[in-house]
């Protein structure tokens, strides 16, 4: 009887942990994803002749850059999301 509700205890600990993980992977994908959207608006303003000051200071191909990068990890975040969640189904299956 003790056996069982320890392992209850563990197996809700777990579903837990697992989802206040994904909450802050998600808020941080999120963040980038929106991050993202400067650069590229930059580039694309600059490039197409729009006066934005200072920020056209850098060539636009450095914003795509930036771009880029920001969007690399918007999709590495986005990955890491799917893995976890299959790792922590194919380890809830195994459990059960």
């Amino acid at each position: 009887m003790a056996k069982k509700k320890r392992a209850a205890r563990d197996a809700e600990k777990r579903q837990r942990e697992y989802q206040e993980g994904q909450k802050r992977l998600a808020r941080r994908r999120t963040f980038v994803g929106l991050l993202g959207f400067i650069p590229l608006a930059v580039s694309l303003g600059c490039g197409s002749g729009v006066n934005l000051g200072p920020l056209c200071a850098l060539e636009p191909n450095v914003w795509l850059l930036i771009w880029a990068a920001l969007f690399g990890s918007f999709l590495g975040l986005t990955i890491r999301l799917v893995l976890e969640r299959r790792k922590f189904e194919k380890a809830e299956r195994g459990a059960a």
